[in-house]
């Protein structure tokens, strides 16, 4: 609680007609975030703030209200696992380069990046992958609670299945957002995907609560689908963190001392004939034992 005391009178004259309409610091204790829908065959969950409520059901009604027409990336180091939160490497909401929110752009450009191209993985069963993983973020809210939209990033093994569906919707001149659409999961294949299926199309009372909630959440739909660029921590996404391994504390390298060099004492000088002033001097102390 702040204290405002010293605050309750007006304005004085001097200050009035000066605020700016704006506090670079008044959001400081508010915590921006939207829940995520994810997905563990068979179940679906709703994931928030890093934690994760299984909901408990095989398929879920969901209305689509919007999506993000770009396939986004992401990339992890360290690899991907579905436990606990952390932040990718590098990822894009646009597939066309990395988010300015990126901890570590591994290329100024999507298309040119090594990590992008097809082969830079190779999977459990040997096939050939990308190590930067293709998906596209949808904004829906489940059709029973109308009034909370939510991310549904759907990866890249359901994509095709996606795009089949909203050619069907096109086809039939209705938008995704005025159609009941059921989730499932498909459990044939190497991997198990999401499945799309269209329940009905929305009543006349369904139809006004759901544009009153395009309407006034536009600003966060914008962020679920990633058309507003924002921190990876608003938008979920779970994978665990390497495990670091402690190094062992070495033991001190013992250093043998050197063994002592003793010099050598220098041998006598022989004497020369130089030495002397004279010749029968020199004679008289040269040595010819030898």
């Amino acid at each position: 609680m702040s204290d405002m005391i010293e605050l309750d009178a007006g304005l004085p004259a001097h200050l009035k007609d000066t605020f700016s309409g704006t506090n670079p610091f008044a959001a400081a204790g508010s915590t921006e975030g939207f829940k995520q829908l994810t997905i563990k065959s068979p179940s679906f969950y709703v994931s928030s703030n890093g934690m994760r409520e299984e909901i408990g059901v095989d398929t879920l009604d969901i209305v689509i209200l919007a999506a993000n027409p770009n396939k986004s990336k992401v990339y992890y180091a360290d690899g991907f696992e579905d436990s606990g939160f952390v932040k990718p490497t590098c990822y894009s909401n646009d597939g066309a380069a990395p988010s300015d929110n990126a901890d570590a752009p591994q290329s100024k450009k999507c298309a040119i990046c090594p990590h992008n191209q097809w082969g830079s993985r190779i999977t459990d069963k040997g096939g050939r992958g990308k190590l930067c993983s293709d998906s596209m973020r949808l904004c829906v809210t489940p059709f029973d609670n109308v009034g909370e939209p939510m991310l549904l990033k759907v990866t890249s093994y359901a994509l095709k299945t996606l795009g089949q569906y909203g050619a069907q919707l096109s086809k039939r001149g209705v938008d995704p957002k005025y159609v009941v659409t059921q989730l499932g999961f498909n459990s044939q294949g190497d991997y198990p995907s999401l499945t799309f299926k269209a329940i009905r199309f929305v009543e006349e009372d369904e139809l006004k609560k759901i544009d009153e909630l395009v309407k006034t959440e536009s600003e966060t739909i914008d962020k679920i689908i990633g058309v507003v660029d924002s921190p990876i921590d608003n938008v979920g996404g779970f994978a665990i963190a390497p495990k670091v391994e402690e190094k062992a504390e070495e033991a001190p390298v013992k250093v043998e001392p050197k063994p002592e060099v003793k010099k050598k004492a220098p041998e006598p000088k022989v004497a020369s004939v130089e030495d002397f002033d004279d010749i029968e001097e020199a004679l008289d102390n040269l040595d010819f034992d030898d």
